[in-house]
């Protein structure tokens, strides 16, 4: 038997159309194509929801929207996990300097939309 690795999907921006934070209720809709992409991702990978969101509140979303059948946990709590999928993430390649230049001027796919 094969275990999966993990994968860490972050929650906002990601699989839903985030816009900002208007409160701990408010989740948003799904994006389109995020349950595609939970059922590509959970054929080989453990799906982690990494979020700073409250755990029990991204499961009644998940379970709201027909997603939590994709998702092995959410957690607040970096998990150890192949790569991590966020939407303000910089990848660190080994150069202080690029990412330095990167993180200047940073905006969320989200933001550009505005």
């Amino acid at each position: 038997m094969t275990t999966k690795p993990n994968i860490c999907v972050d929650f906002d921006g990601v699989l839903n159309n985030y816009k900002g934070y208007k409160g701990a209720d408010e989740l948003y809709e799904p994006r389109i194509g995020a349950r595609e992409f939970l059922q590509k991702l959970s054929e080989k990978y453990n799906v982690i929801i990494l979020s700073a969101r409250t755990p029990s509140k991204i499961y009644d979303w998940l379970i709201e929207h027909d997603l939590k059948e994709y998702v092995c946990d959410v957690t607040r709590t970096k998990a150890g996990a192949i790569a991590y999928i966020d939407d303000r993430a910089i990848t660190f390649n080994g150069n202080y300097n690029t990412v330095l230049e990167e993180l200047d001027g940073f905006k969320a796919h989200w933001e550009e939309e505005e």
